[in-house]
């Protein structure tokens, strides 16, 4: 107890130095904005060597600026310094020791000096942390909110399937329970509250999701989803690219399509319209030339080749320079696809493909579509999907209603056109899923150029913030438009008056130029539980850091957030700087 009231009684004064110092260097505060709440969410201070805003003093100074309590920490999640010497930090809040879900806060260094701060700080009031419920009366609550006929861990084949694509023999899908704090969007109180976090895998229906159970009397808070659903159907084959080279590997039996590309392997596998992992095939040919007349499935499995093609072309732009990104999440992860899949029982055709996320997933699936649908194996609809893994690994954004889910979905589809661009320039950059298909009514599932269009298969989509067509309900794929139109005013420019009465003019900075400032925002700014005013931020923040802040880029990033309705248009500072701050 003693050694508990000195630590206390020195940690004190350092806050109050701390909270001296903030006050003190108002002064060198270029930038601030505040929740309405009065929390700072974002600051950009001078560049000076003379604060003390000091590296090994991180933590400490994060409390102090966002006024957290004593039962408030600070865990470093992950670091990275970037090509330009800044080094990137981000920090899971804790309170009293538990995690509290989505709320992360980072801090950006040069020179041994914090520069930037960004993210979402929550004032926590649970007086006690203690569960009314144990850990089995919780998953009881969560499955039964589920309701599956039956769960992953009751197959003896899909518990072999997570133990291999884990590479951990103790891996299962049995969910274990973790107290968290976690925000109740479910029961309309909206609040944070003690709760019991699963991830809950079932079968039947076919599904991945986090589930957060009120510790205090096991109603369900929460449900977030594992599997991300861009409501594009995607199968594969060179049908919607032509003759492309791939790359398979030889075994006894063979030629298969899996390779090891750059460190990584790639495999691509046949469900045979199923939903169970474990029965998954390799597809097989005798001789290399996988056309009709040589592949003798060829008919029936073309989808599979541009599922396999596609996943190359994601992996070799990803790991080109600048981005020079080791697979999905940077270190190597294999890239697995599963072609031929469906969620019925009865083996009926499924008109979707998906990014299925979670510890034990990360892997794609496609469906081979419907009488609207073809197989969903286009270009463009696997580097949408291939998307939700990048931002999983970076940014973590919350998938659902929430503005967090809204930005997941608009940076997929980005990297879809990047990626696009970049592989197949020849393709409609700006058109998500134009080849998917049958009828010609319809030119797209989301026109990126022209969100309002009325021939996409989703129907016309805002280019406004809170604009016309914007979803008061938050549907992701909907409201996603006003992040991938911004990126397309960023990239080729554009002028007009806006929905809100904004008359702007955007000068395009290009698509190489843009695409490294979203990617650096993702990889260093952005958090999970990030909205459009966070995104914007973000964004600028990045531009400042590879062209300073009076830059032609720096002003292209906010005359075109101003353009979709968030924010105010570019304005120069007094500002004098020879680099980034």
């Amino acid at each position: 107890m003693i050694m508990k009231i000195v630590t206390k009684l020195l940690l004190a004064p350092a806050l109050l130095l701390y909270c001296f110092s903030v006050k003190a260097q108002d002064y060198d505060t270029l930038d601030i904005h505040r929740s309405e709440k009065g929390t700072v969410q974002f600051a950009r201070f001078r560049a000076n060597a003379n604060s003390n805003r000091k590296t090994q003093n991180d933590t400490l100074f994060l409390k102090a600026i966002l006024k957290a309590k004593n039962e408030d920490g600070f865990r470093l999640l992950k670091e990275n310094t970037d090509e330009l010497g800044i080094t990137h930090k981000k920090f899971q809040q804790y309170f009293k020791g538990l995690k509290v879900e989505n709320a992360e806060f980072l801090i950006h260094e040069k020179n041994g000096n914090i520069e930037v701060i960004n993210g979402d700080f929550q004032d926590i009031t649970i007086q006690a942390i203690k569960s009314s419920i144990n850990e089995q009366q919780a998953r009881i609550k969560a499955t039964e909110y589920v309701g599956s006929k039956k769960y992953k861990w009751e197959d003896t084949e899909m518990e072999k399937f997570v133990k291999q694509n884990t590479n951990n023999p103790n891996a299962t899908y049995y969910p274990k329970g973790e107290l968290v704090i976690s925000k109740d969007y479910l029961t309309g109180s909206n609040i944070f509250k003690l709760s019991w976090k699963f991830t809950i895998s079932s079968m039947e229906p076919n599904n991945e999701q986090l589930i957060y159970v009120d510790a205090s009397n096991g109603s369900i808070i929460n449900n977030v989803p594992l599997i991300f659903d861009s409501n594009i159907p995607c199968t594969a084959q060179t049908r919607y690219s032509g003759t492309q080279t791939i790359a398979g590997d030889t075994y006894s039996g063979g030629i298969r399509l899996q390779e090891s590309r750059n460190g990584v392997n790639v495999q691509t596998l046949n469900l045979h319209n199923s939903y169970n992992y474990g029965s998954a095939t390799d597809f097989t040919n005798n001789n290399t030339n996988w056309t009709s007349g040589s592949w003798s499935t060829f008919n029936q499995d073309q989808w599979a080749l541009d599922a396999h093609w596609g996943a190359e072309k994601v992996l070799d732009y990803w790991r080109a320079a600048p981005r020079n990104r080791n697979s999905i999440d940077g270190n190597g992860l294999r890239v697995l696809g599963y072609v031929h899949y469906t969620p019925y029982s009865n083996g009926s055709s499924w008109p979707n493909a998906q990014w299925v996320g979670g510890s034990n997933s990360n892997f794609m699936q496609y469906g081979d579509g419907n009488s609207t649908f073809r197989p969903l194996t286009a270009l463009d609809v696997c580097a949408h999907e291939f998307g939700h893994g990048i931002t999983q690994f970076t940014a973590n954004l919350t998938a659902g209603t929430q503005e967090s889910g809204v930005l997941n979905e608009g940076f997929s589809d980005i990297w879809g056109a990047c990626v696009e661009h970049w592989a197949a320039p020849n393709k409609q950059t700006w058109l998500m899923g134009e080849e998917i298909f049958y009828s010609p009514s319809y030119t797209c599932l989301r026109d990126l150029q022209n969100p309002k269009s009325s021939t996409a298969e989703e129907g016309q989509h805002p280019d406004t913030y809170h604009g016309q067509f914007w979803d008061n309900n938050g549907e992701p794929h909907t409201n996603s438009t006003v992040l991938s139109h911004w990126f397309y005013l960023l990239s080729q420019g554009g002028s007009g008056t806006n929905d809100i009465g904004n008359t702007y003019n955007v000068n395009g900075i290009t698509l190489d130029v843009a695409q490294q400032i979203v990617y650096n925002a993702e990889v260093s700014y952005l958090y999970s539980s990030a909205n459009y005013s966070a995104a914007r931020n973000a964004t600028i923040s990045a531009a400042i850091d590879l062209y300073t802040i009076n830059s032609c880029q720096v002003k292209a990033v906010t005359d075109a957030w101003y353009a979709v309705g968030v924010g105010s248009p570019f304005q120069y500072t007094n500002v004098s700087v020879s680099g980034p701050l």
